[in-house]
């Protein structure tokens, strides 16, 4: 009599509309795109899983397919990019730009004005001279004289090298200015996967775009929990914090793309003022902001590592719910009051 018990009371249960319980679902997925990896990870609480991951896995190919759309727009790497179109046009022509791009390129000469010219989307020729865009990392400086020729062109130059129009039109002035959008990019791909899991009603997601992120929702019963690189020690995480909805983190340190050459590090955060990597004092910065858009995020922590814990602090009181964790040659970390909860 007792499987017979047993199957009445399944039966019972099935009967009564009793359903599963249940259970937490995390789902990450990365892919190889922007010239960096590209990970979304999803969670939820549910009892139907596999209903579940069939809607995540259309959402997220989705949200990935936002990306690359922003990524066809603005990657300088790409011959048929809008940015390559507007690289390769003869410099004093006039170019008609997509919307998507004028919103990064808008946003990226608003930043270059905040910061005294410490960012700065126009180095595309610099950034070849240091061969920080060709597939073998460099191993040595340039020719000094070559860094002076690129400066006394863009000193001498009588108008902004990047000029916007309000019909949408872009014009580079000069040789010595060219796109290169890669963070400003980031920014407008995270926003663009955001909304598409929103909008395909993925409740709970963070994306991380080579160490770029920005939350929706929360992870469970808990905010979302992102690790910093410590900027000298491989494989080490400096702290953790916490994300809420809507907030994001982007990170610049001169440990992601560098050489050493007869003992001094060269890497490839490149400071205008100078034509050389940047020497600040600083050798992270991380940026935290709860602003819908992650957009400028990137162009804040590029130019507080090219001016340093000092300058870059007081560029930094101008701006609203933008806080900053500085590292500096030390290892010290120094974060401004607003900065989330760090843990070691």
């Amino acid at each position: 009599m007792r499987p017979f018990c047993c199957w009445l009371c399944v039966m019972g249960l099935l009967v009564s509309g009793c359903s599963p319980p249940a259970r937490d679902l995390e789902q990450t997925t990365t892919r190889l795109m922007m010239g960096t990896l590209v990970t979304i990870t999803t969670f939820t609480t549910t009892a139907q899983p596999q209903q579940w991951q069939e809607r995540e896995r259309q959402a997220v190919a989705a949200a990935f397919t936002a990306m690359e759309q922003v990524e066809q727009m603005a990657s300088r790497h790409r011959d048929d990019s809008d940015v390559t179109r507007v690289n390769n046009a003869p410099r004093g022509e006039l170019v008609v730009i997509p919307d998507g791009l004028v919103q990064m390129v808008r946003t990226g000469l608003e930043m270059s004005h905040r910061s005294g010219g410490a960012f700065d989307q126009g180095l595309l020729p610099l950034i070849r001279l240091w061969g920080f865009s060709e597939p073998l990392a460099p191993t040595h400086p340039p020719d000094p004289t070559a860094i002076q020729r690129w400066l006394t062109q863009r000193q001498q130059s009588q108008q902004p090298a990047i000029q916007l129009l309000p019909d949408a039109r872009l014009v580079l002035r000069d040789d010595s200015v060219g796109l290169d959008l890669g963070g400003l990019a980031k920014g407008s791909a995270l926003n663009r996967a955001l909304a598409v899991l929103q909008q395909q009603g993925i409740d709970h997601a963070l994306v991380n775009i080579g160490g770029d992120i920005r939350a929706h929702g929360r992870h469970g019963n808990r905010p979302w929990r992102v690790a910093i690189q410590h900027p000298r020690r491989e494989q080490h995480i400096l702290t953790t914090v916490e994300l809420g909805a809507g907030e994001s983190i982007f990170t610049s340190g001169d440990y992601e793309r560098f050489f050493i050459h007869e003992g001094q590090r060269y890497h490839h955060i490149l400071d205008p003022a100078t034509g050389f990597p940047a020497r600040s004092g600083l050798i992270s910065v991380s940026v935290w902001s709860r602003h819908d858009s992650s957009l400028p995020l990137d162009g804040w922590s590029t130019a507080l590592l090219v001016l340093g814990a000092e300058r870059g602090l007081e560029m930094l009181r101008s701006a609203t719910g933008i806080e900053a964790l500085l590292v500096n040659e030390q290892e010290e970390i120094i974060r401004t009051a607003g900065f989330p909860a760090i843990q070691r």
